[in-house]
């Protein structure tokens, strides 16, 4: 036995002890085979402890408060809810603690159980106490999305309800906050945002609604037979436009992982397309999906993430997965469901798709319970090619079309058929190139997809990831290094490229292919853990496929039309964009990420309307790289004759007397001219060309030393800002390209800029005298080590 992890098992079972003593009131009140109260087994809720406001509609109506300590929910019940106003004082009734799982409840008590009627979710979030809480009272700062700001709980003095035992009775009591807050919160949850009357309704109407397992006997063409340990999932065909007819049922196409659910006595698997098994992944959804009273199921669906807007993201569920120094997060994932192929004795696979679907819906049916974390996957009839433009104009990924009445078929089939509202395709790593400036890890990944020939190159990408992503993706390309090429053929612009063996498959989007079938304009989305990189293949279809798709979908309105043309010349292609002649069009202007200077230079042109109120008529200075990021660049104040001649001057009269010139910009066609002479970052002075020397900007820079973590970043930022704000200000955050972050402040053309300097340099001086140390004005690099630099 290793004697150092024996204290710490005995400790964890200690703690584990002790919760379920606290929480032996609150079981021995409940009949957990009537009640959807969870029974509690969670011993930590995350990083910061919760706070919980649920409105309860009992035998009397009030708001039970509830916060996360030790391991549990301290609970009070407000008869007449929190107070809000300074200073207000309101009876709170200290209750028997509660499991954390409590936070997420919201539904029905039945009648006769302790407690009976309706809970609603009112508020939810985390709280901070402020100083060292005592047993009779706890002051503390509430970060609900209704609740914020300071409040005290105090016992009432004097009596004891029996001998030994403080009383019960607290007071609630609102503190007044540095900056008033004025609170105005309504009677809606936050996590459904019905109201406490619909709750109940929705509750009645989901009880008349459950019904019986269906009878899969009846079941048009369902089979009896042993249930297979592993079904590979039907895979749909790209194509470019949906399915129209009567024939076709379409459902949404959701941005996650496909899992297929196997039941089996008791027991659950969520396999992968590869047959992988993620269940430890998914402990929550696994207990979930053992309630429905079946003995055995096979149950195809989607594990995602979903947007408030209803989309889905799926670099939000890759990062709930967490890592080796973040827990997994995975409790608000849903499990998408769209079919089912096995039913306790019978294989419903040779039934038609309408079929299984109908007992899909009839078995969730009786587990209504279940409906925030597996969801049924509904479908329209007919309508295919208006079911997709709607869904590109909502946002979502695409549409998957389906024939109602085929079986289901393992593999790729054209009874299944998917439409994508953007780009997006898997690929293999074949290598890497070496990262520049301060950014860690690699610099971009050297894309490729499997052909007869061997791995042929798709491109590169370098942007999407996060500095978690790079560290992570590039601990897993280390073991794969090998000294040769894997792709079959050149790969432009290699030297310094670090080869791997094929192994990782990433998921990316982008705009378009080129001709030589290269991505345009690719952004990492996540790591595809669940296929196989032989799988990824070459689609020599999906060119046209995805191209033809491209003027179907709903767009952002343009306010202009592409200006980019193409022509030959003797000594190759001349490009013009924007009405500007791009020499060098094919140079990579950011190697780690692949950018060419076409690429740059049309992205400007794309995003004209966004950039121009940011860089129009400022004087500018410029970062110039005329062969690339990686080879010599320089800052240039001042332009030469020779330098983009139809971009646009203004004459500055200089401190040590006389007069230079600086270029602006008042269209993207001058910043296309200005990357044409290889510029590639565009640094606008605070104020405008009609009144140089009246600032109408002002930008407060926190640049952290190397070892201040993006937390404590953040957090100074906020505080920073919470002072700007306090004076009448309004700052804008700022990326700044770095590690650091700006605050940009506009502010009325009146002062000068020496005014303006003293002004920004005196309150950054009092916000870093406020926490000295984790701020400092003190540019000596030395001065700041663990902190961060106004």
């Amino acid at each position: 036995m290793n004697s150092k992890t024996s204290p710490e098992r005995s400790a964890r079972a200690n703690r584990r002890r002790s919760i379920s003593d606290r929480l032996e009131g609150y079981r021995r009140k409940r009949d957990f085979g009537r009640t959807a109260e969870p029974a509690g087994g969670a011993t930590s809720a995350g990083e910061q402890p919760i706070y919980v406001m649920q409105m309860h509609a009992a035998s009397h109506d009030h708001f039970d408060f509830r916060l996360e300590q030790d391991g549990v929910l301290r609970s009070w019940a407000l008869p007449k809810g929190p107070s809000l106003i300074p200073g207000e004082k309101r009876l709170a009734v200290e209750v028997e603690d509660h499991p954390l799982e409590y936070g997420e409840f919201e539904g029905v008590i039945p009648k006769g159980e302790y407690g009976g009627g309706t809970v609603l979710l009112w508020d939810r979030g985390y709280w901070k106490p402020r100083g060292r809480p005592s047993r009779d009272k706890l002051d503390f700062d509430l970060h609900g999305e209704k609740l914020q700001g300071h409040w005290t709980l105090i016992r009432t003095r004097g009596r004891r309800t029996t001998h030994r035992r403080r009383d019960n009775n607290w007071l609630l009591i609102k503190r007044s906050d540095p900056r008033r807050r004025k609170l105005q919160p309504d009677e809606l949850s936050v996590a459904s945002g019905r109201t406490i009357s619909e709750i109940a309704r929705d509750e009645e109407r989901r009880n008349e609604d459950q019904q019986a397992i269906p009878d899969q006997g009846s079941v048009e063409k369902a089979r009896k037979a042993a249930m297979p340990d592993f079904v590979a999932p039907q895979l749909a065909t790209l194509v470019s436009q949906a399915p129209d007819g009567d024939d076709w049922v379409h459902e949404i196409k959701f941005d996650g992982y496909r899992l297929m659910a196997r039941i089996d006595g008791g027991q659950l698997q969520l396999l992968t397309r590869n047959g992988k098994d993620w269940s430890g992944r998914f402990p929550g959804l696994s207990s979930e999906l053992l309630k429905l009273p079946v003995e055995r199921a096979l149950i195809d669906g989607e594990i995602a993430s979903f947007e408030q807007d209803g989309s889905t993201s799926f670099r939000k569920l890759q990062d709930s997965f967490g890592s080796s120094k973040r827990p997994s997060r995975t409790d608000k994932l849903v499990f998408q469901t769209f079919d089912l192929l096995y039913l306790n004795e019978h294989d419903l696979r040779p039934a038609p798709l309408l079929a299984r679907k109908q007992a899909l819906i009839e078995l969730l049916k009786t587990r209504p319970e279940m409906a925030d974390r597996v969801r049924y996957s509904d479908h329209i009839v007919g309508h295919g090619p208006d079911f997709f433009a709607q869904a590109c104009e909502l946002g979502l990924e695409g549409i998957v079309s389906k024939s109602a009445n085929a079986a289901y078929r393992s593999g790729r089939h054209r009874s299944w058929l998917k439409t994508k509202c953007t780009n997006q395709d898997e690929f293999v790593v074949g290598g890497y190139t070496k990262p520049a400036g301060t950014r860690s890890g690699f610099g971009a990944l050297l894309l490729g997809a499997w052909s007869d020939n061997g791995l042929v190159y798709a491109g590169r990408v370098g942007s999407g990831f996060s500095e978690r992503q790079l560290a992570d993706i590039h601990q897993r390309l280390k073991p794969a290094h090998r000294k040769t090429s894997p792709f079959a053929g050149e790969v432009p612009d290699q030297a310094g490229a670090q080869w791997v063996t094929p192994e990782l498959v990433v998921d990316v989007e982008f705009t378009e292919r080129t001709g030589s079938g290269s991505l345009r304009h690719p952004v990492f989305r996540g790591l595809r853990e669940d296929k196989d990189p032989k799988e990824i293949r070459l689609k020599t279809d999906v060119v046209q496929a995805e191209t033809s798709i491209r003027p179907e979908k709903p767009q952002v309105k343009k306010t202009r039309a592409t200006t980019s043309r193409t022509r030959k010349t003797r000594s190759g292609s001349e490009v013009s964009v924007a009405g500007v002649r791009l020499t060098n069009p094919e140079r990579v202007m950011f190697p780690e990420l692949g950018v060419t200077k076409l690429d740059l230079a049309r992205y400007y042109e794309e995003v004209e309307d966004w950039i121009l109120p940011h860089l129009a008529n400022r004087p500018l200075s410029l970062l110039r790289c005329p062969a690339g990021r990686e080879d010599e660049c320089f800052f240039q104040k001042h332009p030469g004759q020779t330098f983009a001649k139809h971009v646009p001057r203004v004459a500055i009269r200089e401190k040590k007397g006389g007069t230079s010139e600086f270029v602006y910009v008042t269209s993207a066609s001058e910043i296309v001219a200005l990357v044409q002479f290889g510029v590639l970052e565009f640094h606008p002075w605070g104020s405008l060309v009609a009144d140089v020397e009246a600032p109408d900007t002002l930008i407060f820079d926190l640049d952290p030393g190397p070892d201040v973590t993006w937390r404590a970043i953040v957090e100074a930022t906020i505080s920073l800002h919470e002072r700007i704000t306090t004076l009448g200000l309004h700052g804008f955050l700022q990326a700044t390209g770095g590690k650091g972050l700006h605050i940009v402040v506009p502010i009325k053309p009146k002062i000068s800029w020496d005014e303006a300097k003293s002004f920004a340099q005196a309150l950054a001086r009092a916000h870093a005298q406020d926490d000295p140390g984790k701020l400092t004005i003190n540019m000596a690099k030395s001065k700041r080590e663990g902190r961060i630099f106004l």
